[in-house]
């Protein structure tokens, strides 16, 4: 891509990522690298897609935002480890892209679909016994608990976040924290495509951004992929 562009997409990017590590610019300005625009097309990975020849900067922006996971994660095959609504959602988002209109909504879902993932990573970590721990009280006990529910469990019981260890950690309560704690099982692009997409998805959520967005199907295959392979790596690590 040529610098000028890509300059203009790292500035547009940065003006609003709310969840910024160091050496994220340099893993975005290489993933950029790999963007080939040719008049009105834009070539990735010997793959052809048609935006028009008006508005570049614009165009290239909303191709980029709206296709990180395909950009920044290598998907190699579907995984098919995700749970019965996440595979609801990616069936949506499918019929959403290929209508090809409305394109702020299935980027909104296919990023949705990445923070579920999140959330579900959590939730298959709990395993099925939770251990709620407390200084000075007695430790809780649950069963078959998922990430809401343990949240819900605590504001409904008054008991703070900051004051527990739900099996032996923080809790992450908050969408900044859960990023951090699922840190682990991520690899430095997918850490950084969590982080961004969200982000993202917390734009668009709230129409506080107009971008010109085109969502790709392959796209979407990455973040089932990535998704399907944090689940993967918790399976692994409890057995």
């Amino acid at each position: 891509m040529k610098p000028d562009y890509k300059n203009e997409i790292l500035k547009n990017i940065f003006d609003f990522f709310q969840y910024y590590k160091k050496g994220d610019k340099i893993i975005l300005s290489q993933a950029l690298d790999l963007v080939e625009y040719n008049k009105s097309h834009i070539i990735f990975h010997d793959t052809t897609y048609e935006i028009g020849d008006k508005n570049t900067e614009k165009k290239l922006l909303g191709f980029f935002l709206a296709n990180l996971p395909m950009i920044l994660i290598e998907s190699k095959n579907d995984v098919n480890e995700l749970t019965p609504k996440l595979m609801k959602l990616k069936e949506d988002t499918a019929d959403l892209i290929s209508l090809n209109r409305f394109n702020e909504l299935p980027t909104l879902e296919m990023y949705l679909l990445l923070e579920m993932g999140l959330r579900c990573l959590y939730s298959k970590w709990l395993g099925q016994k939770v251990v709620i721990a407390r200084r000075n009280h007695s430790d809780v006990i649950l069963y078959n608990q998922d990430y809401r529910r343990i949240k819900l469990f605590l504001r409904l019981n008054r008991i703070g976040y900051h004051d527990i260890r739900v099996n032996g950690e923080p809790f992450p309560n908050s969408q900044n924290s859960l990023l951090y704690w699922a840190g682990k099982f991520l690899d430095r692009n997918s850490d950084l495509l969590f982080r961004l997409a969200v982000n993202v998805r917390n734009l668009l959520a709230h129409g506080e951004n107009e971008w010109e967005l085109y969502p790709t199907i392959e796209s979407l295959g990455s973040s089932v992929y990535i998704v399907g392979r944090l689940i993967g790596r918790i399976h692994a690590v409890k057995n």
